[in-house]
């Protein structure tokens, strides 16, 4: 039964290298990343991940550092908070890290992720 676990928490881990080596992580794509039976991420619907994606471009263009954007979908108990941790630069872009407090009924989700600016203007995950 060990190596069962064992086989179990490599193949994990290469999963979540592969998922954490990707340059272009959409908001959707960001959903694997913290899609814990206990995330509230895994009940979203569409549309309530369309609000989540405003959020964040809203967020990311103008909220100031320190500050938060809340958001929710009003046809269902999908909301959030968005803060702004800091504002940086890498490779001469501008990033921002952002910290997502999401929720569904009673289920809780935190997490972390750098943003870059790219040249055509759009927000990515920083690598």
């Amino acid at each position: 039964m060990k190596s069962r676990l064992s086989k179990s928490a490599m193949s994990k881990s290469i999963l979540l290298a592969i998922v954490l080596s990707l340059v272009v992580v959409n908001a959707y794509a960001i959903n694997l990343m913290f899609m814990s039976k206990q995330s509230p991420g895994r009940k979203f619907s569409d549309e309530d991940w369309q609000h989540f994606d405003q959020a964040i471009a809203h967020t990311l263009e103008h909220v100031d550092d320190g500050a938060s954007y809340n958001w929710n979908n009003t046809k269902s108990p999908a909301a959030g908070t968005l803060e702004v941790l800091e504002s940086t630069t890498m490779n001469q872009a501008p990033c921002r890290r952002l910290r997502f407090t999401n929720t569904y009924n009673q289920l809780r989700g935190v997490s972390e992720f750098v943003f870059c600016k790219q040249p055509d203007g759009e927000w990515k995950v920083a690598q």
